[in-house]
């Protein structure tokens, strides 16, 4: 069992001071990686929509101030991309740090993020942004193995695409997985070496929900021939004011088969720097020694 850890999406600390201690303890803390939110805008009335930091600029300023830790996040939405400038922006980071970067990826689900920052300027409907998903991760995937790339699809079309330097993880970074309906779990089984779906809001997997979802994901990985053994079942929760309380509730979803806890730390109510850090220093003392055996 192991163990990640994601600041809220939400411009949390005053200074830059402030995150960098904040990471530095999540590296010291031992947790496996730092997971950032990639979002513009966000349907919450409680944050103004202009407090949203870039992920991926984010990931390469953490690349900087740590050795070890993995880094990724959770998840970016793709088809509010280009996917061969997304793909250039992970190889990036991914050089930059050594090659550490988990590329997380979903298909993306508030209209005003699409509508202000996405090439089409909507979000579509469920179906078209699968499709997108789907053509631009065989874009990327090809543009990080091939030397040049030729692709014509309904939606992205590119002709003799170079991407260098090449990613520094072979073949590529790992691909992480925030899809859902029973179309993405299939993409997932096929493409991605991790599931990471969040457990809170409708629709969302309640351990029963997650149980289930894993043994499609595991049916499709045997059907495509992919071994168990190199895929992982991960969940994304957040923390609890009472950090023992959350022992039960993630033995639920690791009786369920979770395999990889990423925990959220909130911003409600509001946290300040020694808080947030103590915070995630709590989780990895009072919650994490539960389940490292396993």
């Amino acid at each position: 069992m192991k163990f990640g850890v994601s600041p809220s999406p939400f411009l949390w600390c005053k200074k830059v001071e402030e995150f960098n201690n904040w990471i530095q303890e999540a590296e010291s803390c031992g947790y496996d990686a730092i997971f950032i939110p990639d979002h513009y805008n966000l349907p919450v009335p409680d944050f103004p929509s202009d407090q949203l930091m870039d992920a991926w600029s984010t990931l390469s300023y953490v690349a900087a101030r740590t050795r070890s830790i993995k880094l990724g996040t959770c998840v970016s939405p793709l088809p509010r991309w280009i996917p061969s400038q997304l793909a250039k922006v992970i190889a990036t980071v991914d050089i930059l740090s050594e090659g550490r970067v988990i590329a997380g990826l979903g298909v993306g689900l508030f209209p005003d993020e699409f509508t202000n920052y996405s090439p089409q300027g909507y979000l579509g409907e469920p179906k078209e942004r699968v499709e997108r998903f789907l053509e631009g991760l065989q874009i990327m995937i090809k543009l990080w193995a091939e030397d040049r790339v030729t692709f014509n699809g309904k939606y992205y079309k590119l002709k003799d695409a170079l991407l260098l330097p090449k990613p520094k993880q072979k073949p590529r970074p790992p691909l992480w997985s925030g899809g859902l309906g029973p179309r993405m779990l299939k993409i997932t089984a096929k493409y991605f070496d991790a599931w990471l779906p969040h457990r809170g809001g409708p629709g969302y997997p309640d351990p029963k929900k997650y149980e289930e979802a894993v043994k499609t994901v595991k049916k499709h990985l045997k059907e495509y021939g992919r071994s168990l053994d190199n895929f992982t079942f991960a969940l994304l929760g957040w923390i609890t004011e009472k950090v023992t309380d959350d022992i039960p509730m993630i033995e639920k979803y690791v009786q369920a088969g979770c395999q990889y806890y990423v925990v959220e730390i909130p911003t409600t109510p509001p946290l300040s720097d020694g808080k947030y850090i103590q915070a995630i220093r709590r989780f990895a003392k009072e919650v994490i020694p539960s389940f490292r055996r396993r």
